[in-house]
């Protein structure tokens, strides 16, 4: 089948960066077959020393030697991209997951429970460990010191309660008033539909993955809101507004912070001096291997 310029080049950069070592010799599109409103392209690709079919979208190859025919390995690519789509991961970086971990874990869980799920009875499990997962979520930000004076703090298991304590801490002020409305929202609504689920006698694969989805974006936004306030990326040049201000500088405009203190020049208090240098410092010799940039491909 004829192909463009474009494509056959996309699929040799596939190829020299998946098998660099294995060079293509010759390639062309053997078919062009159309899954639902998915448009697959397949390629018969000889290598050197070995032969594949090439499949989008996206992109995998397969050994001819494990499949035979172009149709048999469409089928299982298929398959395969159907299963990676839907998949369900933490959203967010490890670091920031790690802010509420057993909440994540519990999260996890129920995404796993749901890919077995086929009656009404599997998918309220999956509502309760949702409802698990939040109300270990409240267990993890409960904090006496986001209790006002003289208040009486939420139950251990109150996470709308909980959740806008942490919220008016976290995003004070008439310039997260917006935030505030939208996080203590979405916190209600959230629970409302999880408890919602765990007795949904009618409950189907859709309204699990909806729960799925909702927790999901709740502790999401808690973490997001929480990173908000701890970070630093509000900080702005007072000469021309840029957020780019690194180590006291603006790196659009130049200007230097007058106040900026550099880590490296904070002196150690006489008795911290002293506990460092209490043993000398030994060079570890765990690493073995040296590896420079230009070794990293």
């Amino acid at each position: 089948m004829r192909a463009s310029n474009l494509e056959r080049e996309q699929v040799l950069d596939y190829f020299a960066a998946q098998l660099a070592e294995d060079p293509v010799v010759h390639l062309e599109k053997a078919a062009v077959e159309r899954v639902g409103s998915v448009l697959h392209d397949i390629w018969d690709v000889h290598c050197k020393g070995s032969r594949w079919w090439a499949i989008s979208n996206s992109l995998n190859y397969y050994s001819q030697d494990d499949f035979k025919s172009r149709d048999v390995a469409l089928t299982f690519h298929i398959g395969l991209m159907v299963r990676i789509a839907s998949r369900e991961e933490i959203p967010i970086t490890d670091e920031a997951a790690g802010l509420l971990p057993r909440a994540w874990r519990l999260w996890e869980q129920a995404v796993e429970s749901l890919d077995s799920g086929r009656e009404a009875e599997d998918f309220q499990a999956v509502g309760v460990r949702l409802r698990e997962a939040m109300v270990t979520y409240a267990g993890e930000v409960a904090d006496d010191a986001l209790v006002p004076e003289g208040d009486v703090g939420p139950k251990a298991a109150d996470v709308v309660g909980w959740t806008n304590l942490l919220i008016a801490h976290v995003a004070e002020g008439p310039s997260s008033k917006q935030v505030r409305s939208y996080a203590t929202k979405l916190a209600r609504e959230t629970w409302d539909y999880v408890n919602w689920l765990t007795h949904a006698k009618n409950a189907i694969a859709h309204d699990a993955h909806i729960g799925v989805a909702a927790v999901s974006h709740f502790l999401s936004m808690v973490t997001a809101v929480t990173l908000r306030a701890t970070s630093d990326a509000r900080r702005r040049c007072e000469t021309c507004g840029s957020y780019r201000v690194e180590s006291g500088a603006c790196t659009r405009c130049g200007w230097a912070d007058p106040d900026y203190v550099s880590p490296a020049s904070r002196q150690l208090a006489d008795e911290d001096l002293a506990v460092r240098l209490e043993e000398p410092c030994v060079p570890s010799s765990d690493i073995s291997t040296f590896m420079s940039p230009d070794d990293h491909r």
